[in-house]
């Protein structure tokens, strides 16, 4: 990555965090467990200057891949591929939380082939479960998974358990990263950095991660 990328990548977490996008505080998980920050990227759609950023990081990384279609997975990543698929002119399906009773009855919307491959869009990833509930009907239909690009990696080893799966999975970063940029740049404290740093090695199924001496190395400013 060249330094001009690392200076967007990091100046969009620095406005995500401004936002409240990124935050601080003690937030109950789907799976039940507290957790001392929280990403909720459905907020996107209020701040249209940070959806575009978001989906221009994204880009860089997706495009590296032959793909024929952009898939974002409901709800949060579905802003993010539309702007995608707007901004550069790429095709772009999804599949509907709910199948239609009337009609034709879709679960994926969009006009599609058999054989074309898909690149999957998706906000953040933890234990990578939702993104087989995309993946599945979408190979169902005869339609190829090239790769899964996600935004924010949550430190739960999702994209290690998607690769075991035989996919590409990739994160444009990840909470040790955030916790950096957000403790180098003031945002946050040497006591707030402490206590996520902790619950990403406790919650943590990656191996890469437990194994990271440099988990604690910041020092106290």
């Amino acid at each position: 990555m060249t330094i001009f990328d690392s200076k967007i990548k990091e100046k969009m977490i620095l406005d995500l965090y401004e936002v409240h996008i990124i935050d601080f505080g003690h937030f109950k998980l789907k799976s039940g467990i507290s957790s001392p920050y929280y990403i909720d990227l459905r907020l996107l759609v209020t701040f249209p200057h940070l959806l575009e950023l978001v989906s221009d990081v994204l880009w860089e990384k997706i495009r590296l891949k032959p793909f024929d279609l952009i898939a974002g997975i409901p709800y949060a990543a579905l802003p993010i591929s539309t702007a995608i698929s707007l901004r550069y002119n790429r095709p772009m399906i999804f599949l509907r939380k709910e199948v239609k009773s009337y009609g034709k009855g879709k679960t994926i919307e969009g006009i599609y082939h058999k054989g074309q491959h898909v690149v999957i869009i998706d906000d953040v990833i933890s234990d990578g479960a939702s993104k087989f509930e995309t993946i599945k009907p979408i190979e169902d239909v005869g339609l190829e998974v090239s790769q899964v690009v996600v935004l924010l990696d949550r430190g739960q080893g999702g994209p290690r358990i998607v690769q075991k799966r035989g996919y590409q999975c990739v994160a444009i970063t990840n909470m040790e990263e955030v916790l950096e940029v957000l403790y180098n740049h003031g945002r946050i404290t040497y006591e707030r950095l402490k206590e996520c740093q902790k619950f990403i090695f406790k919650t943590s199924t990656n191996t890469n991660i437990k194994n990271d001496k440099t988990s604690l190395r910041y020092k106290k400013v």
